[in-house]
């Protein structure tokens, strides 16, 4: 992992706080990953971004993101698919249409 010292020191970095590969922070990602896939918001330290949204699922396909793709300072929000994404929170759903605007009725999904 990139463990680069580049830290603006008015963000008043501690060893105290949430670590997203502490002990704790793995343990609760394996236990979620055990029941389906999660979803990690990335949010960029200092990046002026909006958050990148990725699902993963397993704890190796994770650590490989952070590995190349986080630095220090990054934060990351995990949440369990399966808990989150039931029907009843389903925003829209449909098909997409052919040419015609055309959709199949059945289908195997």
């Amino acid at each position: 992992m990139k463990r680069i010292l580049d830290r603006y020191a008015p963000d008043d970095w501690t060893v105290e706080g949430a670590k997203i590969l502490s002990e704790t922070s793995l343990a609760r990602i394996k236990n979620a990953l055990a029941r389906g896939p999660v979803i990690v918001q990335h949010w960029f330290y200092r990046g002026a971004s909006s958050p990148r949204v990725i699902c993963f699922e397993d704890l190796e396909e994770f650590e490989a993101y952070l590995e190349q793709h986080a630095i220090p300072g990054d934060a990351f929000e995990v949440w369990s698919f399966n808990e989150v994404c039931k029907m009843q929170n389903v925003v829209t759903e449909g098909k997409l249409h052919d040419v015609d605007g055309c959709i199949p009725r059945g289908g195997a999904y």
